[in-house]
C-alpha cells in the first residue's frame, strides 16, 4: 500500500457530484482521485440524501452514515427516524451521524436542537454504531449533552473541529475513543486557532476529512471540495506536527480503519 494512503472520513458526495456536475462516481473517481485513495465515508445529514446516500454505497470503496444534522433537527419526524433506522442496516453503514448542536444560524431552535440530539445518541449507541459530532458555538451544551447520554468508551468522531482548545481537551479526557477531525480549514490563512488545536491533539487521536464539497484547502478554496483534496490537508497537518507527511499519514489511515471498522478500500466492514 502507498505510504501515504488515505481515508476521507468525511464528504458528501451526492453533493459533490452536484456540485462538479459530474453523473457517476466511478467518473468522479477517476477524474479526481489520487492513487493513495483508499475510501471515503460519505454522508447523509438531511431526509432528502438518505436515498441518493444508499446508492452510493453500491460502489466500490463508499461507505455511509446517516443521521439528522441539527439545522434539520425540526424536521426530524418518526417517518424520518424509521428511514435513518433502515438504512443502519446496510452492511456499509460504519457510523450514526452526523447529529449535534450549531447555534450559529439556528436554524431549529435550540431546544429542539438538544433534544433530537439526544435522541439520535440513543439511537446511534442502541444501533451499535460510531458517532459523527457536528458542533459550532455550542460547546458547552455539546459536552454535557455528551457526557450525559454517551458512554466514556465510545467511538466518537467530533468532525470539521473548529471548537477551542479547551473544548478539544475536555473531550480527549472524559471520551477514550474519541477522535477529532480536521479539514480544510487547517490550510487557511486565517485559521491559526485550528492550527493551534492540531497542534496539540495527539497524533493517534486524530482523523483527516474533507467534509466535500465545502471547505476546500488552499489553494483550492472556493472551488467544491472532493476526497482527493486530502493529501493537501494531510500536507499541512504534517507541517504543524513537524513531521513528515509520510510518517503521519499511516498514523491518520489507521486511525481511520479503528474507529470505522474499514479493514481496506474494497470489501464490506464487519459491523
Amino acid at each position: 500500500m502507498h505510504p501515504l494512503s488515505f481515508i476521507d472520513t468525511h464528504c458528501h458526495i451526492d453533493s459533490v457530484l452536484e456540485r462538479l456536475k459530474i453523473d457517476s462516481y466511478p467518473e468522479l473517481r477517476a477524474r479526481f482521485f489520487p492513487p493513495e485513495f483508499v475510501a471515503c465515508i460519505t454522508i447523509s445529514c438531511d431526509p432528502e440524501a438518505i436515498e441518493p446516500t444508499l446508492a452510493l454505497l453500491e460502489e466500490e470503496s463508499v461507505y455511509g452514515a446517516f443521521g439528522i444534522h441539527p439545522h434539520d433537527a425540526k424536521n426530524y419526524t418518526p417517518e424520518v427516524e424509521s428511514r435513518i433506522g433502515s438504512a443502519l442496516k446496510h452492511p456499509k453503514c460504519v457510523a450514526y451521524g452526523e447529529i449535534g448542536l450549531d447555534y450559529h444560524y439556528d436554524s431549529s431552535p435550540r431546544e429542539i436542537q438538544r433534544e433530537i440530539f439526544k435522541q439520535q445518541i440513543a439511537i446511534g449507541i442502541a444501533a451499535q454504531k460510531p458517532l459523527i459530532i457536528h458542533t459550532r458555538e455550542a460547546e458547552a451544551d455539546t459536552l454535557a449533552v455528551l457526557r450525559e447520554h454517551a458512554p466514556s468508551n465510545w467511538p466518537i468522531h467530533v468532525h470539521c473541529f473548529t471548537s477551542s482548545l479547551e473544548m478539544g481537551g475536555n473531550l480527549l479526557q472524559h471520551f477514550s475513543n474519541l477522535y477529532i477531525g480536521f479539514t480544510g480549514i487547517v490550510t487557511f490563512k486565517n485559521s491559526d486557532d485550528v492550527r493551534a488545536v492540531a497542534a496539540h491533539v495527539p497524533l493517534e487521536r486524530m482523523l483527516v476529512e474533507t467534509d466535500a464539497p465545502y471547505l476546500a484547502p488552499d489553494p483550492y478554496r472556493g472551488k467544491p471540495a472532493h476526497p482527493g483534496h486530502i493529501p493537501r490537508i494531510l500536507e499541512k497537518l504534517a507541517e504543524v506536527k513537524q513531521r513528515p507527511v509520510a510518517e503521519i499519514a499511516p498514523i491518520l489511515l489507521a486511525n481511520a480503519r479503528r474507529v470505522y471498522g474499514i479493514k481496506d478500500g474494497t470489501e464490506e466492514t464487519t459491523g
